[in-house]
């Protein structure tokens, strides 16, 4: 009876004893293992975390760039595209990529330490801001000199120093007759120039034509422009009676001015309009204007004669349909691009024929044959050419 009750005193204190044992290999199981494990998945993922909150604002603003990119809508200066694409792909190569969690605790932890290193995207940040801004600003710019309005172009050469009157041309007083018509333009706004100082015919800005100052052509498409660009250049360096004036392609506008006034006045006013017809204004303001940054590449130069060439892309050259933003170039790089096509031009465009009526008077260019002959055979003698009318053509 004694015998069978020590053996149960006996089985209870191994059983108690076991457990006792079975508890303490837990404890020392979950403290040795399971809780530095358990610490370092914590510190793996909070560490991770803020990778993640970081790595959200550079994203955010690589979002932004693509968007841009992406968009149908193109910068004037297509070198801004190039430069945009570079900085997102330098921005995505700085971002920390975060690696699947390891297995062992030991290898957590080296994980969690190489990942602690500070991480700083704020120049990367920046940098793409700042691409973004100027991106966004060249497509602006773009669109405005993409068949902008009459009214547009009006109130943008009145800011404009020495320009001292506008004028549209309409279906009725276009001298041209092509206002609105197919491949034609969509706005003609003149202007006089107080450069100008040689009196000029006419009843009004528009009778007067370009020898005023200049004027602006507007069209639907780059290669609309670019077709009158060329017709253009048919006539330059002819006598100033039939010359056109020096006439550069910005988008889908053709900037013309008077052929009275010298290379580096024709060049100097060039820039100024086109200055004036790109920048960007505050919608808050109606004349104090944000400054507008122009390529130093689109400045002109004083050596530069009347010979154009658009100022238009490869991309743009080829679609006829559509505009296409370019790195502006100055009057000058224009006209060094002009010379070797319009060498080989005949001296007069075929279309300066069909518009001579039977009184001798060319309606393209409101003047009579025989004053352009004369004015021609008396070029080199005379010192001041005489001119019945201004030149529209």
């Amino acid at each position: 009876m004694k015998s069978d009750f020590m053996k149960r005193i006996n089985t209870k204190k191994s059983a108690i004893i076991s457990l006792i044992a079975l508890f303490c290999f837990g404890i020392g199981y979950y403290v040795l293992a399971i809780s530095p494990h358990q610490r370092a998945v914590q510190s793996f993922n909070e560490v991770t975390a803020k990778i993640q909150k970081e790595n959200r604002s550079l994203e955010e603003t690589i979002k932004v760039s693509k968007k841009l990119l992406s968009s149908k809508d193109k910068p004037l200066d297509e070198k801004l595209t190039v430069e945009l694409k570079n900085e997102v792909s330098t921005a995505e190569k700085k971002k920390q990529v975060i690696p699947k969690i390891k297995k062992k605790t030991s290898d957590i932890n080296k994980q969690v330490k190489s990942l602690k290193k500070p991480i700083n995207y704020t120049t990367e940040i920046k940098e793409l801001q700042d691409k973004n801004q100027k991106y966004s600003t060249s497509v602006k710019q773009l669109k405005q000199i993409t068949n902008p309005s009459n009214t547009f172009v009006e109130s943008r050469l009145k800011e404009i120093d020495t320009i001292s009157d506008v004028q549209s041309a309409t279906e009725d007083n276009d001298p041209n007759q092509g206002l609105n018509k197919q491949g034609s333009y969509t706005a003609a706004v003149y202007f006089s120039d107080n450069e100008v100082t040689n009196p000029v015919a006419g009843a009004d800005l528009v009778a007067k034509g370009t020898d005023a100052g200049g004027c602006v052509e507007v069209y639907k498409t780059v290669e609309d422009a670019k077709k009158r660009n060329d017709y253009l250049s048919a006539f330059d360096g002819l006598p100033t009676v039939i010359n056109p004036g020096s006439h550069y392609v910005y988008g889908t506008v053709v900037i013309r001015v008077a052929a009275s006034l010298t290379a580096s006045q024709q060049n100097a006013l060039t820039q100024k309009i086109y200055e004036k017809l790109i920048e960007i204004k505050d919608d808050s303001t109606s004349k104090n204007t944000s400054k507008t940054e122009i390529p130093s590449s689109t400045k002109p130069s004083s050596s530069s004669s009347s010979s154009t060439k658009a100022t238009v892309s490869e991309s743009a050259q080829s679609d006829t349909k559509t505009v296409a933003g370019s790195a502006p170039t100055t009057p000058a790089q224009q006209q060094d691009a002009a010379i070797s096509k319009s060498s080989k031009e005949t001296s007069v465009n075929p279309e300066f024929h069909s518009n001579i009526d039977e009184n001798g008077y060319n309606r393209l260019l409101g003047v009579y044959v025989q004053d352009m002959v004369d004015e021609a055979n008396n070029y080199h003698a005379t010192t001041e050419p005489s001119s019945s009318t201004g030149s529209s053509e």
